[in-house]
């Protein structure tokens, strides 16, 4: 009983384990994006390391929206593809909001993680005295209310803001494939959740070593956060590549490929 319902979680989250070597990568994927966005990466990664890969539970078939409404079920189901398919510590390659709930699941067990890799990660989306995100108060619920309002239209505006680079370019079509392929009220869910949450209480807490992948022009997560996130944690870098958009592990593969080969291939 107990191995059918690890099959049907690592099933649930369609786990795929690939690579040879001792070290163990796990990626994760950001909002609107499956693991398939690791593509460009995956030649150097499994070339030097067993990489795990998952999407995260947001079909309708699997999306519990009691589960999610925090992030503490997000940070359950890392811990349990981890605990599932890793034996001993991991590096975890977390993209948005697979950085921040990497570094909540490694401040609740810093035993799993040797090294964490965060690319344009934020503890907090909303501007504040002292904090320069990439968001006021008024902006982010003029965003929330357009995602609520026509999820189309939306992910038509935001797709080539967010990706950045040429216009009408294929990683801007695959990112706006990939925002319609949530079905609308849970992209609305984790909107909700993802872009109105601060953890800035929580970032003294965290000790795991990391590597943070900024990119130079980012609309949704500005350098300043890096620089504020590298500002209180001395166990981690921070490395800004040249790059527009929040997904430089797509539109600047190869940059970011050459981080990767020094911290964690």
């Amino acid at each position: 009983m107990l191995f059918a319902k690890t099959r049907n979680f690592l099933t649930k989250h369609a786990v795929t384990i690939s690579g040879a070597g001792e070290r163990v990568l796990v990626l994760g994927n950001g909002f609107g994006t499956s693991q398939n966005c690791w593509t460009q990466l995956l030649p150097l990664l499994e070339a030097r390391s067993r990489v795990v890969r998952f999407d995260w539970a947001v079909s309708p078939k699997h999306y519990d929206s009691a589960r999610y409404a925090t992030l503490d079920g997000y940070v359950e189901d890392l811990l349990g593809i981890i605990a599932a398919t890793v034996q001993g510590p991991c590096t975890l390659i977390g993209h948005s909001m697979s950085s921040m709930i990497g570094m909540l699941a490694a401040t609740r067990e810093p035993e799993r993680f040797h090294h964490i890799v965060m690319i344009a990660p934020a503890p907090c989306f909303i501007r504040d005295q002292g904090y320069e995100a990439g968001f006021t108060r008024e902006e982010l619920d003029a965003l929330l209310d357009a995602v609520s309002d026509d999820y189309l239209a939306w992910t038509e505006a935001f797709a080539p803001i967010a990706v950045g680079g040429a216009p009408n370019s294929v990683a801007i079509d695959d990112f706006r494939e990939g925002l319609r392929a949530l079905r609308p009220d849970v992209a609305l869910s984790m909107a909700q959740l993802l872009f109105t949450i601060d953890l800035r209480p929580q970032l003294q807490a965290y000790r795991t070593p990391t590597t943070i992948i900024q990119p130079s022009a980012d609309p949704v997560v500005p350098v300043a956060v890096g620089r504020h996130l590298a500002g209180l944690w001395p166990q981690a870098e921070l490395v800004i590549v040249e790059s527009s958009g929040h997904l430089p592990h797509v539109t600047a593969a190869d940059q970011v490929a050459a981080i990767l080969a020094r911290v964690a291939a």
